[in-house]
C-alpha cells in the first residue's frame, strides 16, 4: 500500500477532491474487495482533514456513482462520508442529469438528514455561496448549470465584506488541461477557457467530470481539477488518485495521495462490455451517417447533445430510459 510523503509544519485550508463515484457495485475489473477500498479512502480523507484542523472537504461532483443508491449504501454514504464537506451534485447525482429533480436523488438524502451541520450542497446557481469558518468563500454550480452563472454580484459583495478571504469556485463540467481531443468536437472546455471566463472572479476552480488529475495557474489563478478518487476502468490501471491541499495564504496546492492496492484490475471480464458497446455504437454511426464515436457511450451522447443543440426536455427522457437499461 502506497502513501504520499507531505510536508511538515503547515496546515491546509482545505482539501480537494472530486468524482467519488460511491457505489455498492464492484466495477466489472476489479478484483478486490471494492466497497472496502472505498472506505479506506474516506477514512483516509477524515484523517487528512483532521490532521489540517478539521478543514473543509471541497468536493466538485458525483459523489455517487448513480444517483438512485441502495438504502445500504445511502446508510454506507451517511457513516462514512467526512466532513466538514462541501459539494455540488454531478450529472451522476441526478435524476436525468436534470437538478430540478435532485430531492429524488441519495444525495438529495443526505442534504435532507441532519448531518451535524457539517456538509453542504449547492442545490442551484441563485444560492451558490458558503463561507467556511476558516473565511474561504465557496461557490458552487451544479452539473448542466454553468450557462445560467452570473456572480458578479455575489463576488463583489465579498470584495466589500470585511473578510474578503479567497474566492473558490466547485464546477462539474468537463475540462481538459490544454486543448480538446481530436475526438470531442466542441464538447466540453479548456481549462485556459474556463480561467479567462472566472479567474478575475475567483482565486481558485475546483473542475469535475475529467477523471485524469492535472493544475493549471494561468497568472497566478488555479484551476483543480482532482480526478477520480477510485481506479474504476482498466484504463484507469496505472492512475494514481489523489486529493489536493489547498494554502489559502499562497493560493497554492500541493497534492496528496491516496492509498492503493496494486494489481486489481482484471481485463479478461471486460469483453461482453466491450462488444455490447461495440454495438451501440455501430447503430449510432448509421443513425448518423458515418459519426466517429471514440469513446464511452454516455460521453458520446452527451457530445451529440451538446453539438446539435437537443431542447432540454428530450435530454431528461433520454437520460431516464437509459437509466432503466442494464
Amino acid at each position: 500500500m502506497k502513501r504520499t510523503k507531505r510536508s511538515v509544519g503547515k496546515k491546509a485550508d482545505a482539501i480537494l477532491v472530486a468524482d467519488l463515484h460511491l457505489t455498492d457495485k464492484t466495477p466489472v475489473s476489479r478484483k478486490d474487495d471494492y466497497l472496502d477500498a472505498q472506505r479506506k479512502k474516506l477514512v483516509f480523507l477524515r484523517e487528512l482533514s483532521t490532521k489540517n484542523g478539521e478543514c473543509p472537504i471541497l468536493c466538485a461532483g458525483d459523489v455517487f456513482d448513480h444517483w438512485k443508491a441502495s438504502p445500504w449504501l445511502s446508510s454506507f454514504a451517511y457513516l462514512h462520508l467526512p466532513t466538514p464537506l462541501i459539494c455540488i451534485p454531478g450529472q451522476h447525482d441526478l435524476p436525468g442529469h436534470n437538478i430540478e429533480e435532485y430531492w429524488k436523488a441519495a444525495l438529495g438524502l443526505l442534504d435532507t438528514v441532519t448531518f451535524a451541520d457539517k456538509i453542504g450542497v449547492f442545490k442551484g446557481s441563485r444560492h451558490p455561496r458558503i463561507q467556511t469558518n476558516n473565511g474561504l468563500h465557496v461557490f458552487g454550480v451544479p452539473f448542466g448549470q454553468l450557462d445560467e452563472f452570473s456572480p458578479e454580484k455575489e463576488v463583489e459583495a465579498v470584495w466589500r465584506s470585511a473578510n474578503p478571504g479567497r474566492l473558490i469556485l466547485l464546477i462539474h463540467e468537463l475540462v481538459f488541461p490544454d486543448k480538446r481531443p481530436g475526438n470531442w468536437g466542441k464538447e466540453g472546455y479548456t481549462a485556459t477557457e474556463i480561467l479567462e471566463r472566472y479567474g478575475d472572479l475567483f482565486d481558485l476552480i475546483v473542475s469535475g467530470d475529467n477523471h485524469q488529475s492535472f493544475v493549471v495557474n494561468k497568472g497566478g489563478y488555479l484551476l483543480v481539477n482532482p480526478g477520480s478518487m477510485m481506479r474504476i476502468t482498466t484504463d484507469q490501471k496505472d492512475f494514481k488518485p489523489r486529493c489536493y491541499l489547498y494554502y489559502a495564504n499562497s493560493n497554492t496546492v500541493e497534492p496528496v495521495y491516496f492509498p492503493i492496492e496494486e494489481n486489481v484490475h482484471d481485463i479478461s471480464h471486460i469483453k461482453h462490455k466491450n462488444e455490447r458497446d461495440e454495438r451501440i455504437i455501430a447503430y449510432i454511426e448509421r443513425m448518423r451517417g458515418g459519426w466517429e464515436v471514440g469513446l464511452s457511450f454516455k460521453k458520446n451522447l452527451e457530445a451529440f447533445f451538446s453539438e446539435n443543440k437537443t431542447p432540454r426536455k428530450v435530454r431528461e427522457i433520454i437520460w431516464q430510459a437509459l437509466e432503466t437499461i442494464n
